[in-house]
């Protein structure tokens, strides 16, 4: 039987190592894509003399772009490889195939972020909730750093935050959906993949 049959605390177990390295590559990203774009804006600043700090520089949003990339594939080789495995399971009839199960690993995974984003749109139509609106506002940036330079840029509209959790949900269900179809991964197979074909 599978896990998903036995309730959502089954499935959180069975599946909790793919769950938690979502969770740590996007803490990991956050740092980095907050690194990144804190060095390159103050070299950008250095060399321009402009210190503008309400607008970023062209450089920090191409730094910020590639840190995004990296996240996004972090996100598909850890589901593509997810994806492969359970081929085997549903090819041999011990498992059903579901489209939607790598998106679901995203979902769980970023819970966190989810629900943070969410009262930050909810409170932004609070006008007496400014403060923590504001609050919650700057920890989403920080949570979300690898997306740093668009959250700037959309801090005047905050329901827009929304946005940033697109590309990964859609990476983790495509990635997944790869995985599990067959199809050979883009990157060179990770050593776990490559070391079960040979058994």
């Amino acid at each position: 039987m599978e896990e998903e049959s036995k309730g959502f605390g089954a499935f959180f177990s069975k599946n909790f190592d793919i769950i938690s390295k979502l969770f740590v590559y996007h803490i990991a990203m956050c740092v980095f894509g907050l690194v990144v774009s804190i060095a390159v804006e103050m070299v950008a600043i250095q060399f321009s003399g402009d210190n503008d700090i309400t607008t970023l520089s062209v450089f920090t949003y191409i730094a910020a772009a590639f840190g995004a990339l990296v996240y996004l594939g972090l996100i598909y080789v850890c589901m593509w490889e997810k994806g492969a495995s359970d081929r085997i399971k549903i090819v041999g009839g011990r498992m059903k195939e579901n489209n939607f199960k790598g998106l679901l690993f995203w979902l769980i995974a970023n819970s966190i972020n989810i629900f943070i984003i969410l009262n930050v749109f909810i409170l932004s139509f609070i006008p007496s909730a400014g403060n923590v609106h504001g609050v919650l506002s700057i920890v989403t940036m920080f949570y979300n750093a690898m997306y740093l330079p668009e959250l700037v840029a959309m801090s005047n509209i905050t329901w827009l935050y929304f946005v940033v959790l697109i590309p990964g949900a859609v990476m983790a269900m495509v990635s997944y959906i790869l995985g599990i179809k067959g199809f050979k991964c883009i990157f060179p197979e990770p050593k776990s993949e490559r070391n079960r074909k040979l058994k």
